[in-house]
């Protein structure tokens, strides 16, 4: 191995790209394709990016504890916990106590994580093959994951799996090294949260790992610090991403309004919904629509509904309709119709939906309307570019025909999928929504816990529509309307998650559309 001084000396070249820029979020296999480019292209030795990745770990422990007494390290077989290693040699050197869980025996290890093994051990850390050996973890004590990386897959096996436990059960700060061991390095995927790490800060590396951000991994993961080691900007564009992510400074907004603006240049949207017993998630989508800057907003609904919308919303023209054939009118004069908020599935839902469905507008197709597709009885086998579904976990299992299972471990290719049956713009909603469109996918991490309450979805609809009838494409206005709805029920759990309802949101959708 190098010497002391040359681990030691070697920094975390991390690249840090403008928060006002998309992240791009790759696969397993491609950060393995980026690690060597920047090992070949850039003839960067794998012991050498391993030495950064380390330093940049260990750097980013001590920066976020700076109180730190002790350090737990566990370490698994490749380079993760080569990684490991590492961090368990730079914290000896300082005289941090160290004790490291070598979950792999010594004589199993390989290349670089060998040679980082020799270094934890030369620099004195302490390396105990039996989770009895490792010490209680006190006050100040920090315990690193190295335990498992991008390669991971499957069920947790021994002694992996009493490691995690371990780790989980410690009631210690975690940092896990490049993504917690259990979690799908691609779909965000766990067997169940017992199976993997829960970390309080993850450190990655050279690529931003699409599983961070998908799935149970913004649950698990915590901040996550991204190092690019010194990977350069044109070994990027050689491997294509899984994902781009978006923050609220990345994404396309409205432009501002000229003095002289009048109602018609901000779109009519018409929502269509509302069902016995469901008039009320209607009239929060048209609600939604008019705060996010709507022109001009229709309501087609059940005629008992009608009274309670003038009621609450007389800006909203609230209109009766008993049949898809009284509907097809009103279809003439909308921009963008959203059709599903409160729908149900009755016959006069069908009638309804077959109507919108055949319209010239443009569509934001929602909720039981979606149910209703999936049956296959309406609109069977249409395909339109110009129609925005909405599905949550439980709708685009109904819209594939397989079950909830089977979208949660992989939302990105169910997202596609759902994207490749029927054309459009594909919201799968969750921790991690994911935006399927023709030119691509996209990942939006907004929102909070307390958004898990009947009327969300509502507003994301009426929004979606707003934004769509404004002027933007249909993929702007779904990435855009996806980060101002969760970035709204943000601020609107400032006083607290429990009880946060869907329309404390839209006086906060007002104050971020502009």
């Amino acid at each position: 191995m190098d010497s002391q001084n040359s681990i030691t000396a070697e920094g975390a070249r991390a690249q840090k790209p403008s928060q006002k820029l998309a992240q791009k979020l790759y696969s397993a296999a491609a950060v393995r394709q980026l690690d060597q480019l920047v090992i070949s292209q850039q003839q960067i030795p794998a012991i050498a990016l391993m030495k950064r990745a380390g330093r940049a770990a260990f750097d980013c422990l001590r920066s976020r504890w700076p109180e730190v007494s002790a350090i737990q390290v566990f370490c698994g077989g490749g380079n993760n916990g080569g990684d490991g290693y590492v961090i368990a040699g730079l914290a000896a050197q300082r005289q941090i106590p160290v004790t490291v869980f070598v979950g792999v025996p010594a004589d199993k290890l390989k290349g670089e994580a060998l040679e980082a093994y020799g270094f934890a051990e030369r620099e004195g850390a302490k390396l105990v093959n039996s989770l009895n050996e490792m010490p209680a973890a006190e006050k100040n004590t920090v315990l690193v994951d190295a335990l498992l990386g991008t390669g991971f897959s499957g069920a947790l096996r021994a002694p992996m799996d009493a490691a995690v436990a371990h780790i989980n059960g410690s009631g210690a700060p975690v940092l896990a090294v490049d993504l917690p061991s259990g979690l799908n390095a691609d779909s965000g995927f766990v067997e169940s949260d017992d199976c993997a790490v829960h970390a309080d800060a993850t450190v990655t590396f050279i690529g931003r790992k699409a599983g961070l951000f998908l799935g149970r991994g913004p649950a698990l993961t915590g901040e996550v610090v991204f190092e690019g080691l010194g990977a350069a900007a044109e070994i990027y564009s050689q491997v294509p991403s899984l994902l781009t992510r978006h923050t609220g400074e990345s994404l396309k907004r409205l432009p501002a309004r000229a003095v002289d603006s009048y109602k018609n240049q901000f779109g009519h949207v018409m929502i269509v919904g509302g069902d016995h017993g469901f008039g009320g998630a209607a009239m929060m989508a048209a609600e939604a629509a008019a705060r996010a800057g709507s022109g001009l907003i229709s309501l087609a609904t059940r005629p008992e509904h009608v009274m309670a919308s003038l009621t609450r919303r007389p800006e909203v023209m609230a209109h009766p309709v008993v049949s898809g054939q009284e509907l097809e009118p009103l279809l003439e004069t909308p921009d963008v119709i959203a059709v599903g908020p409160g729908l149900g599935q009755s016959p006069w839902s069908e009638q309804l939906l077959a109507r919108a469905g055949r319209a010239k507008a443009a569509l934001v197709v929602d909720a039981d309307a979606l149910n209703i597709l999936a049956g296959g009885r309406v609109l069977a086998g249409v395909k339109r570019d110009d129609w925005v579904l909405t599905p949550h976990i439980g709708e685009a299992a109904r819209l594939l025909g397989i079950s909830n299972a089977e979208v949660s471990a992989d939302p990105v290719a169910a997202a596609g999928a759902i994207q490749e049956k029927f054309s459009g713009v594909v919201i799968l909603k969750g921790a991690g929504t994911v935006i399927a469109h023709a030119d691509g996918m996209d990942v939006i991490n907004t929102g909070n816990p307390g958004m898990a309450s009947g009327g969300m979805g509502d507003l994301l609809t009426g929004v979606i529509a707003s934004l769509i009838g404004q002027g933007m494409d249909l993929p702007a206005a779904a990435r855009l309307g996806v980060w101002l709805h969760g970035e709204a029920g943000n601020r609107a759990a400032a006083d607290g998650l429990r009880g946060l309802l869907a329309t404390d949101l839209l006086p906060h959708i007002r104050a971020l559309v502009d």
